[in-house]
Order: C-alpha cells, then sequence, then structure tokens
C-alpha cells in the first residue's frame, strides 16, 4: 500500500513536471537566455533623409477655359459661320443674330444724338447773343448817365443865372425880359435832365433784363448738354444691345458643340431650344443648349484631390506628372500650379491644379489620366520601418541603452512606407507639468529587426551584420593575411 501510494506521489510530481516544462518552457528560457546570453540586435540612428510620397489618383483632362456661348437678345440666327473642330481666333465672328427693331432703335439714338448736338450748338449762339445785348444795354446806360451829367449842369447853371438876374431886376439894373428868357432856359434844361434821368432808369431795366436773358441762355445750353448727355448714353446702350447681334470667340480655341442653324429662333434662357436632348453641354435641367461652345486646348488641366494628411505638403511648384495612355505610355512631367488653399468640407481633400502645355492640341479634353503628386521632404530625421511597432494609435521604438533595452513611444511624420519622419520622442518628464516629448536626437541607438522578442529592460548586444563581416574578410585575402 505504501509502495503505491509512492508511486502515485511519484507520478503526480512527474506529471507536475511536465506541465511545468510545457507551459513555462518559453519563459524560464527567456530567462536564462537573458542572463547567460544578451539577445543580439542591430542598431540604426535618426538620419537626414529626403522622404519622398506619392499622392495620385484617376483623373481626367480639362481645357483650360471652357465657354458655353448663349445668346443676350431673343432673336433668329441670320447666319453661322464655323462648325465643330475648327480652330477660332479671340474675336472671331461665329454667327449673326437678325434682330431688325433692335437696328431701327439705335438708328433712332443716334440721331437724337445728332439732334442734341445741334441744340447744344443753338444754345451757345443764343448766349453769344445774348451777352451781345447786354454789352448793348450797358452801353446805353453809359451814355444816357453821361447825357444827365450834362443836363444836370446845364440845370445849375441856369439857376444860379435866374436868382442872380432877379436880384438885378430887383434893383432895375436889368430888364425883367432877360430874367424870363433866363427863366425859361431853366426849366427847358430841368426838362431835359428828368428826360435823361428817364432814360437812365429805362436802361438800367433794360440791362437787367439782358442779364436775365443771358443768364437763361447759359441755362439753356446747361440743358441742352444734359439732353446731349442722356442722348448718348441712351446710344451707347442700345449699341451694346446691338453688339450681341454678333456672337464672337472669346479667346483662341477649338469649337467643340455647334447648335446654330440658319433662322433658329434662339432666347437668352434656352439658348436653342431646338438643340437635341443628346446634344453636347446642356445646362444642368437639361432645358437649355448653348448656341456654341469653345475650348481653350494650349493648355490642359488635371486635378488632384489631396488627403489631409499631405495637404500641407502640397504647394504651388510641388512635383507632379500624369500618364494619359491614349496619348503616351510615358508620364508627364509637370508642377502643381495651384491650389484651393482651403480643404473640401465634404471629402476633406485639398484640390491640385495640374497645368500642361498643350501646344499642338494632343491632349483632347475628356482623356483619362492618372495623376501622381510627388511629395519631398528634405532632411527629415528619419527611421526606417522596422525600427517601429505600433500599437493602436500609439507607435513606439526600441531604445539601446547602457546594453539594454527600453521601449519608448515615438510622433511620426510623413511617410514612404519604408521610411517614417519622427518629430518627437517621448522623454522622462524634466518637471511638473511637462509632458515629456522632445525633439529625437540624431545620437539616440535604436534597435532594429524582429522586435516582438524583446522585452523591457532586457540586455541586448549590438551584433554585426553578415554584410558589414564581408568587406573586412576580403580585405584581408587581398592583403595576403595568412590568418584570411
Amino acid at each position: 500500500m505504501h509502495r503505491s501510494i509512492r508511486c502515485r506521489v511519484s507520478g503526480g510530481l512527474l506529471v507536475l513536471a511536465a506541465l511545468s516544462a510545457t507551459g513555462c518552457g518559453h519563459e524560464e528560457k527567456s530567462r536564462y537566455t537573458s542572463v547567460s546570453k544578451p539577445q543580439p540586435v542591430q542598431i540604426v540612428k535618426p538620419t537626414p533623409r529626403t522622404i519622398v510620397r506619392t499622392v495620385g489618383q484617376p483623373s481626367f483632362i480639362e481645357s483650360y477655359e471652357r465657354t458655353s456661348i448663349y445668346p443676350k437678345l431673343t432673336g433668329y440666327i441670320e447666319k453661322w459661320n464655323v462648325d465643330i473642330g475648327d480652330k477660332v481666333k479671340k474675336g472671331d465672328v461665329l454667327a449673326k443674330l437678325f434682330v431688325p427693331e433692335l437696328v431701327e432703335d439705335f438708328g433712332t439714338k443716334k440721331a437724337t444724338v445728332v439732334l442734341d448736338e445741334h441744340r447744344v450748338e443753338l444754345a451757345q449762339k443764343l448766349v453769344q447773343v445774348a451777352d451781345a445785348d447786354l454789352k448793348a444795354s450797358q452801353a446805353a446806360l453809359a451814355e444816357s448817365r453821361s447825357i444827365l451829367g450834362k443836363y444836370t449842369a446845364e440845370v445849375e447853371r441856369w439857376d444860379i443865372e435866374v436868382k442872380r438876374l432877379d436880384r438885378e431886376v430887383k434893383r432895375n439894373v436889368v430888364d425883367p425880359q432877360i430874367l424870363l428868357e433866363s427863366t425859361n432856359q431853366l426849366k427847358s434844361s430841368t426838362a431835359a435832365r428828368d428826360a435823361a434821368q428817364s432814360s437812365i432808369d429805362k436802361a438800367q431795366a433794360d440791362v437787367l433784363s439782358r442779364e436775365a436773358a443771358l443768364a437763361k441762355a447759359k441755362v439753356d445750353v446747361q440743358v441742352a448738354q444734359a439732353d446731349l448727355a442722356v442722348a448718348e448714353s441712351e446710344k451707347k446702350r442700345i449699341e451694346a444691345w446691338v453688339g450681341y447681334i454678333t456672337l464672337t470667340a472669346p479667346f483662341d480655341g477649338i469649337i467643340v458643340t455647334r447648335n446654330a442653324n440658319t433662322g433658329d429662333f434662339v432666347q437668352p434662357s434656352s439658348g436653342d431650344p431646338t438643340a437635341l436632348q443628346r446634344s453636347p453641354n446642356l445646362s444642368p435641367s437639361g432645358l437649355a443648349a448653348p448656341i456654341y461652345t469653345v475650348d481653350r486646348t494650349d493648355i490642359v488641366r488635371i486635378f488632384v484631390d489631396v488627403p489631409e494628411q499631405d495637404a500641407n505638403y502640397v504647394q504651388i511648384g510641388t512635383k507632379a506628372s500624369v500618364l494619359a495612355r491614349a496619348f503616351s505610355d510615358e508620364p508627364i512631367s509637370g508642377s502643381v500650379t495651384r491650389t484651393s488653399w482651403a480643404l473640401n468640407i465634404k471629402s476633406r481633400t485639398l484640390r491640385a491644379e495640374i497645368d500642361l502645355p498643350n501646344p499642338e492640341s494632343r491632349l483632347l479634353p475628356g482623356m483619362y489620366a492618372y495623376a501622381k503628386v510627388l511629395i519631398e521632404r528634405p532632411n527629415l530625421k528619419a527611421l526606417p520601418a522596422s525600427a517601429l511597432v505600433r500599437l493602436g494609435d500609439q507607435t513606439y521604438c526600441w531604445l539601446f541603452r547602457d546594453g539594454k533595452a527600453y521601449r519608448t513611444e515615438v510622433r511620426t511624420g510623413i511617410t514612404d512606407g519604408d521610411w517614417f519622419e519622427i518629430t518627437d520622442i517621448k522623454r522622462e518628464a524634466a518637471a511638473k507639468g511637462d509632458d515629456g516629448w522632445r525633439p529625437i536626437d540624431p545620437s539616440d541607438q535604436v534597435i532594429l529587426g524582429d522586435l516582438s522578442i524583446l522585452a523591457e529592460g532586457e540586455p541586448v548586444e549590438i551584433s554585426t551584420p553578415e554584410a558589414e563581416k564581408k568587406p573586412a574578410t576580403a580585405s584581408k585575402a587581398a592583403s595576403g593575411n595568412p590568418a584570411g
């Protein structure tokens, strides 16, 4: 019985030993391995590097400008001059409308301008006449005043003479007949003086009348000039409308749509209502068809919507390439010409445009293209992807310090898939309130390789890669060293 118990106990111990060896063998092995022989690792330091990231997406080639020509007037197409595929220059006449009532109205406005110009000339001449009349009245007034002075002097003279003769008659020195004659002369001079005064009053009134006539004539000139200005403004307005009768090319380009036909009735709101529903370049409502559509193709452009994470790195001049297989199997080099600066609120992307010269118009609008934007960031402190571990939203690296491995959180920036920009690394806080984030130091030694076998604070040793050993061996063989 005791022997049976001993067997059972021995069996249980063996089972426990077996379970212990099976379940904890890795831990024991790791522990003993770490004590007896440190894990060999390779080391890399953050080095300045140019990281190139490519942002590409399908796109379409579009003309630099596209303008749909609609009529400003309601009328009939009298004549059309160009068809699809025709090259046009800026200002070339594409078509003419027939709007006779507008032409007649324009003729009336031009005649009105001529009439008002004559009225201005007549009013100006009337001002000259009124001015001459005023000067004549002023001269007559001056003459009347001089005559008044003459008769006033005569009255004073005969008044003195009559008084003198009156004294002499009373003394019986002079005959009364002489006094009577002098008295009559005084009365005559007084009457002449009064008549001269009346002439002055009349001349003054005439001057005032002439001044008023002159002022009125000047006002008439201003009114005539105002009427002329209104007539000229109306003429220019109608002339502008008449200009809409002629439909012209807005720039050098190619006609890509024509809905013009002789005699078509066209309207500003719908363009050519007789155009077929499958006609290209209809308005979004499908109810308006342009008379013509003109494309500017000496330059074409391609749109790239850059994701938000790359938006800050895309600027004017950023390198780009466009592959249009219908044109060539080789990509066309270019650069970002402009950006929208602000992100699209719905797609969270930045619109970037690439302009390509197209002097022979071989790149056709609507061609499928694949556009790439090359984001180059020079002199970045970077680590290879094999030196980083990502856990959730956090990224870590293993630092080699004092012969041991320590896991440290880092912040990353731009990446090309193989290399990552390292912007900051978590250090020990220096003071209260310090979050510990610091720029990574170029002297930091970062562990490469299979990072899953590392443990915090575990001793490790730096191993020399085989690629670095071979050159040394070859050097010894070349030197003839026997040890080689």
